[in-house]
């Protein structure tokens, strides 16, 4: 039972990786233009900050989906499609995996 769910977790983790690489570029685009923020006018450092958040996670998801299309050793570890979708089976896996009987030998 602990080992179906560590292993849950840590699918469910994998899976969560290419929102989280997108948000944590974001992010590191929006702090990059609150440093530059206080050197321009109001409007123009939040566009500017709004802007490279932007950017960054566009280029992120990018750099991310293509790490995952060129390395099936990626895509196999993570159970994903070159897109980054967790695949079907490893989802029905998951959710159907029958746990053995006490009675029943590993």
């Amino acid at each position: 039972m602990l080992w179906r769910a560590a292993r849950l977790l840590l699918r469910l983790a994998g899976w969560l990786l290419t929102p989280l690489v997108i948000i944590l570029a974001g992010a590191l685009g929006a702090a990059i233009g609150l440093f530059i923020a206080p050197r321009l006018p109001v409007e123009a450092g939040l566009i500017l900050s709004i802007v490279l958040g932007f950017a960054m996670a566009t280029i992120g998801l990018l750099f991310w989906i293509r790490q995952l299309r060129h390395s099936p050793e990626l895509q196999e570890v993570l159970a994903v499609t070159p897109e980054g979708v967790p695949r079907p089976e490893a989802v029905e896996e998951l959710i159907h995996h029958e746990l053995p009987h006490s009675g029943d030998t590993p």
